[in-house]
């Protein structure tokens, strides 16, 4: 009697459903005949503690299950795969579609862990390129700065990217950098590379921007939002109308840019870049409402007048921001978005409105009114540009 052919290795692997097992044998526990070729072995069932089945069948489910974004049984299915095989070259794909299956599930977390696994494990296979960009796009998603530089190090550090995902590599690394406080010429540079890039080859031309531009144009206002928020007025300057001139131009640069991010496919970065935009204008006036009177206010009545005449001359600055965070939560009620960003936004939405009513109830308490304030103001405003 000639013995059976030892059947390819056993082994339990752990896995979401519970116990998988892979057998060289059939479904029907069946070894092949004696002697045949190994290529000729009939394929490697996969069995687990609800069902017997093969690599061929979990990989239609887990691609059925993508296309119907069924999100939770694709991922279930790809788990599998991934865990019957981990070295096989077929678990890069797996992988990465397994990623995909996490950010439909919206666990973004998950999902960039899987495509740097994948990026890390089949570095030089097709699929580390675009793992690495999907998980900068996460982690721009995630805030998490630290590890969105890393990954825009890792993109830029491969000789066969290709032109946007070099883009993508440029600004995750200078978003990444700016948001850690690099405002030099450092941390500028990849921004400004990648958006040369991207002009080179008309990417953003359209009227939706692709997210990688969108990504740039964002880390573009950060930059110069963040370098205009470095003129402060306390204690106040002595050149305090030129350094608010400069505060001011700041602003509206980047409000420029974040305009354009607001253009987005994606409406992620509309919503952070609209947040954004509300809060420059929260932060100057919150600024210049803590400048103190000056030293010649001396009696209650003056501390008054030089308190109607700020608040009154800058509320516009308050009216612009909530314009702003009106927009933007409207745009997460639209697309149904309960992200961090626009949560942000209904914060500073409230805050904001409180501000404006308050503002206006002390005002009414002081002995003038608000139309005798602005009076004032237009006419010193009328001889300011006369005598200048």
């Amino acid at each position: 009697m000639v013995p059976m052919p030892v059947a390819r290795t056993v082994w339990t692997l752990a896995a979401a459903c519970g116990c998988v097992m892979i057998s060289g044998c059939a479904r029907t526990g069946l070894s092949p005949p004696a002697g045949a070729p190994r290529h000729l072995d009939v394929p490697a069932a996969i069995v687990t503690a609800d069902e017997v089945t093969t690599e061929a069948e979990l990989s239609a489910r887990g691609e059925r299950a993508l296309l119907e974004q069924r999100w939770k049984d694709a991922a279930a299915a790809y788990r599998l795969l991934v865990a019957a095989d981990p070295a096989s070259p077929r678990a890069a794909g797996y992988l990465y579609d397994l990623g995909l299956a996490l950010e439909g599930l919206e666990d973004r977390a998950g999902a960039r862990d899987v495509f740097l696994d994948l990026a890390r494990r089949f570095s030089e296979g097709p699929k580390a390129r675009s793992a690495l960009v999907r998980a900068a796009t996460l982690d721009a998603y995630l805030e998490d700065w630290s590890a969105l530089a890393a990954i825009g190090d890792a993109l830029l550090a491969r000789p066969d990217l290709e032109d946007l995902e070099r883009v993508v590599g440029l600004g995750a690394r200078g978003l990444a950098r700016v948001e850690q406080g690099q405002l030099d010429a450092i941390g500028a540079a990849d921004i400004y590379d990648g958006l040369d890039l991207s002009d080179r080859f008309h990417y953003g031309e359209r009227d939706v921007l692709p997210v990688a531009v969108a990504q740039l144009r964002f880390a573009l206002g950060e930059l110069r939002r963040m370098r205009s928020e470095r003129i402060q007025f306390e204690p106040l300057p002595p050149d305090y109308l030129d350094k608010l001139d400069e505060r001011c131009a700041g602003l509206l640069d980047a409000q420029a840019a974040y305009t354009q991010a607001v253009r987005s496919v994606d409406p992620h970065w509309a919503a952070m870049s609209g947040y954004r935009v509300g809060e420059m204008y929260r932060n100057l006036h919150r600024d210049l409402m803590a400048i103190p009177p000056p030293a010649t206010s001396k009696t209650e009545r003056q501390k008054q007048i030089f308190f109607a005449f700020m608040h009154v001359r800058y509320r516009v600055l308050l009216e612009k921001g909530l314009r702003e965070l009106d927009q933007t939560v409207a745009l997460g009620e639209r697309t149904k978005d309960s992200s961090t960003w626009i949560a942000r936004a209904r914060e500073a939405q409230a805050d904001m409105q409180t501000a404006l009513s308050d503002e206006k109830a002390q005002i009414e308490k002081l002995p003038f009114t608000e139309a005798e304030i602005q009076k004032t103001l237009d006419l010193m405003t009328a001889k300011a540009i006369a005598h200048h």
